[in-house]
């Protein structure tokens, strides 16, 4: 169904962007305030509203950190797997570039270089966007 090109850059970075994510999630929920918890077992909430309710907004804002963080370990990731993939992209151009060596290869690697940036830029803000449109921490 899928190039076996693409399904190695695909499983490359979900495997090398999945641990941000999880690891913050982790250390979000561990640190939820024991009172927190005590106060929902006195109030006899169920299970899930006790996470709907205090775990998930405790939470949240670690959780986005891991989010965001995942997202540019897997930007970067990309680029470098279309590179020894030799997928379509930002990253096979680049590599492309490199390799031609002719005298306007400098230009165009660096204008891939600040686009890849640039691209990278985006995306984080656009996380950042969601997690204020969600969270309700105050402001960073």
């Amino acid at each position: 169904m899928f190039e076996k090109s693409f399904l190695t850059s695909a499983i490359t970075v979900t495997l090398c962007s999945l641990w941000p994510t999880l690891i913050n999630t982790a250390v979000g929920v561990s640190s939820i305030d024991r009172d927190l918890m005590n106060v929902g077992k006195v109030l006899q909430l169920s299970g899930f509203t006790m996470v709907r309710r205090l775990v998930l907004p405790s939470a949240l804002p670690y959780i986005f950190t891991g989010l965001r963080l995942s997202l540019g370990v897997g930007w970067m990731v990309l680029i470098a797997a279309e590179m020894l993939a030799q997928n379509p992209g930002l990253g096979k151009f680049v590599w492309d570039e490199f390799q031609n060596g002719s005298s306007n290869s400098l230009a165009k690697i660096m204008v891939a270089v600040f686009t890849i940036g640039l691209i990278g830029f985006l995306l984080d803000r656009v996380m950042l966007a969601l997690q204020s449109a969600v969270s309700h921490s105050p402001a960073r």
